[in-house]
């Protein structure tokens, strides 16, 4: 890897000034993914760098960049709620613009997979099989952060649908087929304007995208890595936003 200049890889792994520099001689260094940036705590001491929550860095901290917010990163053992939080965040921000007046949401988790190693450090998954325990969130006192209810006054114009798309290109969700859909059917150009809907939108893949690169880190034993970010980097987990919107 290229020494770094700037803090932009999908992982970053906080070490020693030392240990960022002799680790490119080690044995398997050569095999790191090139999405994986080895940066030293003087280094992010000196930036601005913004991470979930104000979560203070410390050495050995491995971050994952935000799939949704520029610049930012999420210390990785606290990735599911980071992303839930924020995907729902923009969603609701998009959704406000495009005029909804009611918006439900609930959040559903199933473990799927646990990742593992052969003796070449060749990964595998092992799927879940049949029964995936689902943890869908409601209104419960230990669940409620993950449900959201909100009403809106619906007022809707072309300004307000030219936003709800920039918001969308800003968090990176243009591309997202259920956003995309949206906003095509919230065109004030359509005289036919989608009025309800009850979808299902998954986060699979902007959460274990992430953990795929790290798990490279994890099993190249260049940095021994704690207990915690073990536990996370090992499991997939399925997660779903189910949505009721009415405009």
């Amino acid at each position: 890897m290229e020494d770094v200049k700037e803090l932009s890889g999908e992982i970053i792994y906080v070490t020693t000034p030392e240990r960022a520099i002799n680790y490119k001689w080690e044995k398997n260094s050569n095999k790191l993914s090139r999405e994986i940036q080895i940066v030293s705590i003087e280094e992010i001491q000196n930036t601005d760098m913004d991470v979930f929550d104000n979560k203070r860095i410390l050495l050995n901290t491995l971050l994952v960049k935000h799939p949704f917010i520029p610049n930012k990163y999420i210390e990785i053992d606290r990735t599911e709620e980071a992303i839930t939080k924020s995907k729902l965040n923009c969603l609701g921000i998009i959704l406000r613009y495009l005029g909804v007046s009611e918006y439900e949401t609930t959040f559903a988790l199933e473990n799927n997979a646990t990742v593992t190693t052969d003796a070449n450090g060749n990964a595998s998954y092992k799927f879940v099989e049949g029964g995936l325990k689902t943890k869908k969130i409601s209104t419960d006192n230990e669940t409620r952060k993950y449900y959201r209810h909100e009403v809106f006054s619906g007022e809707f114009s072309i300004d307000n649908y030219e936003k709800a798309v920039d918001m969308a290109k800003k968090f990176g969700l243009y591309g997202d087929e259920d956003i995309y859909y949206l906003l095509q059917n919230r065109n004030p150009q359509d005289l036919n304007l989608l009025k309800s809907q009850e979808v299902k939108i998954e986060l699979t893949r902007e959460l274990n995208s992430s953990l795929d690169v790290a798990f490279n880190l994890s099993v190249s034993g260049i940095f021994k890595l704690n207990a915690n970010y073990n536990e996370t980097i090992s499991k997939r987990k399925k997660i779903t936003i189910e949505t009721k919107l009415i405009f």
